[in-house]
């Protein structure tokens, strides 16, 4: 933010999105939804990110400092992003990629741990495993179907969840 320009460039750029947004029939169209669109967009690109990412924030200890700024952001970031009409898009929520896959992590070293003998076997084949699934889906919705805008109809379209028109 300080970067851009600093927090009044930011609220100004925030007004333009939101005035810009409201006359778009494109917005209208494709940006709304309820608050749990984002989730539902999310476990359509990386559903084990997401998944192990809840769960990380499950696992939070006193000790885990990190993982609690990251679970902090993320709530409070999102709670913020879902209040903004016609501004629902997965490309809005590129911020949250990092802190998810970290709290992911987290949560895998959790469940590795179990296995105190293998345990960096069993992680790094954790991580192997979810690295094949991340580029399977990305083959998939950016190759395969090239999206132009990550919509859900688009992303389901592509994943064969829902049939194309």
């Amino acid at each position: 933010m300080l970067l851009a320009g600093g927090v009044p460039i930011l609220i100004d750029t925030y007004r333009l999105f939101i005035t810009k947004n409201y006359g778009l029939k494109y917005s209208e169209l494709t940006q709304d939804g309820p608050w749990h669109r984002y989730l539902v967009d999310l476990l359509l690109v990386s559903p084990i990110i997401l998944l192990l990412a809840v769960g990380g924030i499950y696992n939070l200890t006193r000790e885990k400092r990190l993982e609690w700024f990251l679970a902090i952001f993320l709530v409070s970031t999102y709670t913020m992003m879902c209040g903004i009409r016609y501004g629902i898009n997965l490309r809005f929520a590129n911020m949250w990629d990092l802190p998810l896959r970290m709290l992911a992590l987290s949560q895998l070293c959790f469940f590795a741990a179990i296995l105190q003998r293998w345990r960096n076997v069993a992680l790094a084949s954790f991580v192997a495993l979810i690295c094949i699934t991340e580029i399977h889906n990305y083959v998939i919705l950016e190759v395969k179907y090239p999206l132009y805008d990550l919509v859900t109809r688009d992303l389901a379209s592509a994943l064969q969840i829902l049939k194309s028109p």
